[in-house]
This record gives structure tokens, sequence and C-alpha cells, in this order.
């Protein structure tokens, strides 16, 4: 009886994966709006009502794509950073970054889930998404946190003065992340996610390419540049 459990565990577990999978491509070739249980059953050969005993609703499936998305991602950026975290703060950066690029471009449908245009109708639950969005980059804020403290990053002098109407928004993200540092860091921060985030997604639909060529050459430039910026070479 305990084998026979394991063994429908098994199956349970399979098909739910599948209906992810199928969920995937039907999200590659009809956009993140275009999802629907109808569509995944149909393309699974079976009702959609029996989706429902692995995925209550729609807004549960996308939900758990979100999770396996950020998992994945968190994934990629955290073994980077393991692999070379003994080496100079340049190098490790380096290597987070082009982590993230690398996953986006071989993931472009779960990128586009996470990062991409909302999906009509859908909320996401900020208490299990928040987390799991920010962990993909807890290597490169400790990171920014540390070299900073030792003076090996310095805070360009037009970040110094920021914007009254910001300081409440950065008290809060610092307390729900437990990361201490100074406002002009996090705004620092957020401006090299921008600049790696905008050049991959300029290069995931292809406005990139004619004006550089190589796209992974590019933003290595671009990474190097913000890191010099910082006096991080």
């Amino acid at each position: 009886m305990a084998r026979a459990a394991r063994a429908a565990r098994g199956n349970g577990a399979a098909t739910a994966n599948q209906i992810k999978v199928t969920a995937r491509a039907q999200m590659a070739a009809h956009g993140t709006a275009g999802l629907s249980l109808r569509g995944i059953a149909r393309a699974m050969a079976i009702t959609a009502p029996a989706i429902y005993n692995y995925f209550p609703s729609l807004d549960d499936l996308i939900t758990a794509l979100i999770i396996d998305a950020f998992t994945s991602l968190a994934e990629a950026t955290e073994a980077a950073e393991a692999a070379v975290r003994k080496q100079p703060p340049f190098d490790r950066i380096m290597a987070i970054c082009l982590a993230y690029r690398h996953w986006a471009i071989s993931h472009p449908t779960d990128f586009l889930l996470i990062y991409g245009n909302p999906i009509p109708g859908y909320q996401a639950p900020e208490e299990l998404t928040i987390p799991l969005a920010r962990r993909p980059f807890l290597g490169l804020f400790h990171l920014f946190a540390s070299t900073f403290e030792t003076g090996t990053l310095q805070i360009p002098p037009s970040y110094q003065d920021l914007p009254g109407e910001m300081s409440t928004a950065i008290a809060a993200w610092k307390r729900s992340s437990a990361i201490e540092m100074p406002d002009a860091l996090v705004v620092l921060l957020m401006s090299g996610w921008a600049r790696v985030h905008g050049t991959i997604m300029l290069e995931m639909f292809h406005h990139l390419q004619p004006l550089v060529g190589d796209g992974e050459a590019f933003f290595v430039h671009e990474v190097t540049a913000f890191a010099a910026q910082l006096g991080v070479q």
C-alpha cells in the first residue's frame, strides 16, 4: 500500500510538472496573456476540470510558474557567485550579472513571465513572490554593502543628494529585506539593475543587435563601465 501511495504521488508530481511544461509552451506561443486552462487541457488531451486536481485555479498555476522561475534564476545567480566567491569584487559582480543574462536568454518565457507585461486579472501573492524576487540578487546586495564598507566601492556624487520622495520607499525596502546600507547605495543598485535589465530586454526583442552586433559583448561592456563608475575594477 505504501508503494502504491508513493507511485501515486510520483504520478501526480509528473502530471503537475507536465501541466507547467505545457503552460510554458502556451505562453511561448501566445504570450502570458494567452494562458488558459482550457488550452492546456486541450494540448494534454485531458479535461479542464482534471487540472483542478493539481492547480485549483489559473492563478494558482501562474503562481507556481512564477515560483519556479524565480527559484531557477536564483539558483543560477547563486551558483555563479559561489564559483567566484574568493575572487575580487569586480569578478563577482560580473559573474552574477552574466548568470542573470544567460538565464534570461535561455529561459525567455520564464523571464517575460516574471518581468514582462502583467497578466490581465492576475494578482501575485506578495508574501510568496516578493522574497523570491529578491533572492536572485541577495549576493549582489551583500557584495555591494561589503565593498562599500571596506572603501572599495565609491558612491558617485550624483547619487549623494537623493529626492526626498524616495526615502519612504527605500526605508520600507530595507526593513523588509533586512539589509542595512545607505539610501544612496540602494539607489545605485537599482540604477545598475535598470542598466543590466534594460540591456537584456533590448537584446531579447532584437533592438540591440542591429546597433552593436554582439549582445553579450555590449552587456559585458555596460557592466564593466558601471563598475568603473563605482571605483570597482
